[in-house]
């Protein structure tokens, strides 16, 4: 549920609804890492200011530039195929449909879905953008059903990712099926970014 923070949100729809940020259910058979897309087409991207807000000179303290703010992503996934974990990842600095290893932000693994098990769950990253070093920082921490509960911990890719502009300072997710020739569902309820 969005509160007065919410700067930019993306919701779930279990089937085609309409938007550009109105995230299908995704259905994976392989073990390919795959962005989520708008209903509309294209990876489902969102930033933390208005598209036009980073048009002007931008200091340290202006805009998000040193300020924190949370990424957060709720989802679900369902399995109808033996058994297999399900993925969840969040990158930074997304461009096109090109998934970068190092740009990636947080992770959380599923414990093992039976072959009609189904997990829930939470990934935030809190983060603080820094014009100075042209560069993001920050920790994640979340849960995927009963799997291992992600502590706090620097992110992913690295403890800090280059962003060379603030035009860059922007986010997407990805789901990953832990086994090939299953069948997992990835139902992303919200894609949110928020102040802090």
């Amino acid at each position: 549920m969005p509160n007065a923070n919410v700067v930019m949100r993306a919701v779930g729809a279990g089937t085609p609804a309409q938007g550009s940020l109105v995230i299908p259910s995704l259905l994976l058979t392989t073990n390919t890492e795959t962005l989520f897309t708008a209903q509309a087409g294209g990876p489902v991207v969102i930033a933390p200011f208005p598209p036009a807000q980073f048009a002007g000179t931008l200091g340290f303290g202006s805009g998000y530039d040193g300020f924190p703010f949370k990424v957060r992503a709720a989802f679900k996934a369902a399995n109808t195929i033996a058994s297999s974990t399900a993925i969840i990842a969040m990158y930074v600095n997304q461009v096109g449909t090109t998934i970068t290893a190092g740009n990636k932000i947080g992770t959380v693994t599923s414990q093992s879905l039976s072959a009609t098990g189904s997990a829930a769950g939470v990934l935030e990253c809190i983060c603080v953008y820094d014009s100075v070093s042209a560069s993001i920082g920050g920790y994640q921490q979340g849960w995927f059903g009963s799997g291992s509960l992600v502590t706090q911990a620097a992110f992913t890719g690295a403890a800090t990712i280059a962003i060379s502009a603030l035009a860059n300072l922007n986010f997407s997710l990805t789901a990953t099926c832990g086994t090939t020739a299953k069948s997992v569902t990835f139902t992303v309820t919200e894609f949110a970014i928020e102040t802090m």
